[in-house]
């Protein structure tokens, strides 16, 4: 099976539908990815991205990019790197007003029994 890493705007073109040629493009390969003709990933980074240029390029509110990432999350076919970690950031996302990769490097830390050095005050949020 043909494997692809999907990159941010992909995605962003497929949600948004801003660009109708490229949302065709973008659906043809969901469906082939749905029919497990092809396989895509989504790396954490990718993932990150997208919740940044929506968040601060399209400004729409948490609850939207919420709903945006869940349904990503949970789409069977996909191959998504640190996909708990992902869904767990998610938790905190629309309860606490943090950053997506802080929440993500406060879970990451966590795991490890580590802690964050950081001057950042929002992390005091999250932390207690």
């Amino acid at each position: 099976m043909k494997k692809y890493y999907v990159d941010s705007n992909f995605f962003l073109r497929f949600i948004l539908k801003d660009n109708l040629n490229q949302w065709k493009v973008a659906n043809d390969y969901f469906k082939e990815a749905k029919l497990e003709k092809v396989k895509l990933v989504f790396l954490t980074e990718t993932i990150i991205e997208i919740e940044y240029v929506l968040r601060k390029v399209y400004k729409l509110s948490r609850r939207i990019i919420l709903k945006y990432l869940l349904t990503l999350l949970s789409i069977n076919n996909f191959e998504i790197t640190d996909q708990e970690l992902l869904k767990d950031t998610l938790l905190y996302y629309v309860e606490k007003n943090i950053d997506f990769v802080d929440i993500i490097i406060f879970l990451k830390a966590r795991s490890q029994n580590a802690e964050v050095l950081t001057f950042d005050k929002d992390f005091d949020k999250i932390s207690k």
